[in-house]
């Protein structure tokens, strides 16, 4: 199914509010070595001006362009590095890009997560709630106990289910669906963006799609029909309709 997807309308603009009009002024994460050649951050930004001028990303806008849901979508304006706050005080969730578009229908956010082949943090949630059980024992203040379990319930999940899924993939879920709620928007759409480099390796990238896979799972899907390329959903989530997907750039 090709969905007409229309974007010559589309600005990008960096957290300070400035337009974005060639790659080199994307907003810079907060961590300087993922802005460098093969690393997500970059590599994103490039992705988005790979003729030479703002375009869609052709996998993104495959993906896309094969839902049904985005018929007539257009893409309005978006902001790398976004950041939506979280419940309970501490970092926000830092979205590598987020987008928002509309339908003759509805209103889209579009959050989108860009991968080389940096894990999706370095704990799972249980394990990321024991240390901060550990942090207590030690009279070291935290509210990550409280943050976790209002996560857990904006996704609808507890402990004993999502306790396997990486912490950071929890955060971009519940960051996405806050955000379309902010927006006014009626269908989220979390985006995992994947950039196979020069410095990537198979292991790593092997490691991020079984997170993947095991997050998917948890959302209710069988991860052995799922594929990149492929949108998932849509799943209710704190009563939002959202839809997951992943994509895959080969970059040379």
């Amino acid at each position: 199914m090709n969905t007409k997807i229309e974007h010559d309308d589309l600005i990008l603009k960096d957290t300070n509010g400035k337009k974005i009009s060639c790659w080199s002024e994307w907003t810079r994460p907060k961590r300087d070595y993922q802005w460098t050649p093969g690393r997500s951050a970059m590599e994103l930004a490039k992705a988005w001006f790979r003729d030479g001028h703002l375009s869609p990303p052709k996998e993104l806008f495959d993906l896309l362009s094969s839902h049904k849901r985005f018929q007539g979508l257009e893409l309005i304006k978006g902001i790398p590095e976004k950041i939506t706050n979280l419940p309970v005080k501490g970092e926000g969730r830092n979205h590598d890009l987020w987008l928002l578009g509309k339908t003759s229908d509805e209103s889209v956010t579009i959050c989108i997560e860009a991968k080389a082949d940096e894990p999706f943090g370095s704990d799972t949630i249980e394990v990321y709630l024991q240390k901060a059980r550990n942090r207590i024992k030690e009279e070291k203040p935290t509210g990550v106990p409280k943050r976790i379990k209002a996560l857990l319930k904006i996704v609808g999940g507890n402990l004993s289910k999502w306790g396997i899924i990486q912490y950071q993939l929890l955060t971009a879920l519940s960051g996405t669906i806050l955000q379309a709620k902010q927006d006014c928007s009626t269908l989220a759409v979390f985006i995992v963006h994947i950039f196979e480099t020069n410095l990537t390796t198979p292991e790593k990238l092997e490691k991020n799609a079984y997170d993947y896979s095991r997050f998917l799972e948890v959302l209710g899907f069988n991860p052995d029909h799922c594929s990149d390329g492929n949108m998932y959903g849509p799943v209710t989530i704190d009563g939002v309709e959202c839809l997951i997907g992943k994509i895959v750039a080969r970059v040379p």
